[in-house]
């Protein structure tokens, strides 16, 4: 019978014994024990040692919590050696000295952070032990270190804001596997520097590509430490750039409309004797608030259809076409700021793998939008001008072959994959409403993430993983004062 539960609750040691078991409250206890022996020999000396009684102690379980709370009362037989003054208690496997949970709960923890969507105190609440432990335990068995470069690196910052002076963490991905390199605190010039530095010449050289934004810290990490490297300018930040001013020319002439509608409203409230401290959207600001899509999204991406469906607010029956048409007739400028943006679209996807041709055509569109009438485009043309080779490079294409040796994919290199790892840090600082220890939140993030991540063969001291923490300051404990 002992040996059954013993291996239920995966409890491994031959020398104990269940000298009870009970359940309460949907909570089970046992209580374990050694063996009795007829001699305890002292390990300083040789000589017997005699009982001098048994010290309790309460120890949880982990195993059966998602079925009930397991508690094990622990009886530990304390000796001492009349030889030379020796003492020591029973020592059981499955507990190390001092502990108050069993050897098992540390690799539950860790196991339950590899979703990245589960918090410190979400685990603390299932295992019913304090967050802080599982914060300790997590940082004392895993510290990753980062991965050797390969010849394909994106880079990307995200934000974290760990304090003032790290608020963008720094993301090291390999294109090729969506593998998380490396994670810094930040993307500060003399952080890159000293990274990059301990890195071997040899292991630098090997890197080809370094994908980013238009950063102009990324953009010159080929000319300080990879010698071999070629730059791209991701095609998604040069998209995201033109858009970002459509979108600000969107919003300045919804402002206008806004302008006339309140100057309106003054005039007739004036005239009615009457004051509304509350007012309804205009027709024409409505539009441009729901209707942004036409402009921002790409025609390809946008799904036409003659369905027509009630809009409750314009009080009409609308299709796709009848929404376009009522969103671009509301500025003069609307129609061609589409064509002009849709032009670089349709460079952006035609010449993938074709970076001579790419060139040519790149040229001309710097030299149409340089003349421009619209500021943004003159603007944009400056803009492709001055990141001309970096885009031109984010033309390049890699192949893919499986263990057969067969072609299986044609891929453009860019931070496609990066923009998606970069939900998951955004993720876990919501869930921990706010994130303030970096190595914490590093590990966290590759533990998570990595094909088959490893954790540390002989735990790390307390003392080691809390080097960085802040300093407590000064406090006392509640005390009831005397009335």
């Amino acid at each position: 019978m002992d040996k059954d539960i013993l291996q239920l609750f995966s409890i491994s040691d031959p020398d104990i014994i269940i000298s009870d078991y009970s359940e309460l409250d949907n909570c089970k206890y046992i209580t374990v024990e050694k063996k009795p022996v007829d001699t305890h020999i002292c390990p300083e000396c040789g000589c017997n040692m005699r009982s001098k009684g048994i010290y309790a102690r309460k120890v949880k379980h982990s195993v059966l919590q998602g079925i009930g709370n397991l508690m094990i009362n622990l009886r530990q037989k304390k000796w001492h050696c009349p030889n030379c003054n020796h003492y020591e208690r029973d020592s059981f496997g499955f507990v190390e000295p001092y502990k108050q949970t069993t050897t098992l709960m540390p690799y539950m923890i860790i196991n339950e952070l590899k979703d990245i969507n589960m918090t410190a105190t979400e685990v603390a609440l299932r295992y019913n032990i304090s967050d802080t432990y599982v914060h300790n335990t997590f940082m004392r068995y895993v510290n990753l270190p980062r991965l050797p470069l390969t010849d394909i690196i994106a880079i990307d910052e995200v934000y974290l804001n760990f304090d003032h002076k790290n608020r963008y963490a720094l993301v090291i991905m390999d294109f090729r596997t969506s593998q998380i390199l490396d994670i810094l605190p930040n993307r500060n010039k003399d952080t890159l520097t000293s990274y990059f530095n301990s890195i071997s010449k040899d292991e630098r050289d090997a890197v080809k590509y370094i994908v980013s934004d238009m950063y102009n810290a990324y953009l010159n990490l080929p000319r300080s430490f990879f010698k071999n490297a070629i730059s791209i300018v991701d095609s998604f930040h040069v998209i995201q750039w033109i858009n970002n001013k459509i979108n600000i020319y969107i919003n300045t002439v919804k402002k206008k409309y806004q302008k006339e509608n309140d100057e309106l409203l003054e005039k007739e409230n004036y005239e009615n004797n009457r004051n509304y401290q509350t007012k309804k959207d205009s027709r024409e600001v409505y539009i441009l608030k729901n209707f942004k899509w036409v402009l921002l999204s790409n025609i390809d991406n946008i799904h036409y259809s003659f369905k027509r469906f009630k809009n409750n607010f314009l009080n009409q029956y609308l299709d796709t076409y009848q929404k376009e048409n009522l969103f671009l007739s509301l500025d003069s400028n609307f129609k061609e700021i589409r064509e002009l943006k849709e032009k670089y679209i349709s460079f952006n996807n035609e010449y993938i793998g074709d970076s001579i041709h790419a060139e040519q055509a790149l040229d001309s569109l710097i030299k149409e939008y340089s003349s421009s009438h619209l500021k943004m485009f003159r603007e944009f043309s400056g803009l492709l001008k001055k990141y001309k080779y970096p885009i031109l490079a984010a033309f390049t294409t890699i192949t893919t072959v499986n263990i057969d040796g067969e072609i299986e994919m044609i891929r453009r290199i860019s931070n496609g994959p990066m923009e998606s790892f970069n939900n998951k840090p955004k993720d876990l600082k919501r869930n921990s409403n706010g994130v303030v220890n970096f190595e914490y939140t590093r590990n966290r993030l590759l533990w998570a993430t990595r094909e088959a991540p490893s954790i540390l063969v002989i735990p790390r001291d307390l003392k080691a993983i809390h080097k960085d923490g802040k300093i407590r300051g000064h406090y006392k404990k509640g005390i009831e004062k005397e009335h």
